[in-house]
């Protein structure tokens, strides 16, 4: 005679994912995709990083390096301001990052610094022609990274796509 299984509802679900990489533009889709990868740590029992990528074509340039401080130091303070509205205890940390070569490639070699388990990411609304023109970054990654990502979509993208 078999034994049954019993299933207990107690524990966490788990998927594995310890580490999430939560990167953000600072607009509202990325502030979803924030809580979403909040919800998802709480559940997961994970640690949260956050992540601006600054994305500035001259760096070296003299007339530059004034403007990025002064970038890196105003997302530093809106990435702090996220952390703030998150539990102390999932956040692993706070990541801004100057790029020339593309958001995607930092998001990229971010992921693989902290060996990310997770890349939650916001799906932005770009048109056809922008998407083959620039390539879009949720693409990219969803292609490149390496671990799982997960797109976040809004209602608003729910109900243009019906």
């Amino acid at each position: 005679m078999k034994k049954a299984i019993i299933e207990s509802r107690d524990e966490k679900p788990t998927a594995g994912w310890k580490k999430i990489l939560a990167p953000t533009d600072f607009s509202e889709r990325s502030q979803e995709a924030v809580r979403t990868a909040t919800n998802v740590a709480e559940q997961c029992g994970a640690k949260i990083t956050l992540l601006h990528v600054v994305q500035f074509p001259a760096l070296g340039c003299p007339e530059t390096e004034l403007a990025v401080d002064e970038v890196i130091n105003s997302s530093f303070d809106c990435l702090s301001k996220i952390a703030n509205g998150i539990s102390t205890e999932l956040i692993n940390g706070k990541l801004v990052r100057l790029s020339e070569q593309g958001i995607e490639r930092e998001i990229i070699e971010t992921a693989r610094h902290i060996s990310a388990d997770l890349i939650v990411i916001a799906m932005h609304d770009c048109s056809p022609f922008t998407r083959a023109l620039l390539g879009g970054t949720t693409e990219h990654l969803i292609r490149h990274a390496p671990c799982p990502v997960l797109v976040v979509r809004t209602k608003e993208d729910f109900s243009k796509a019906n």
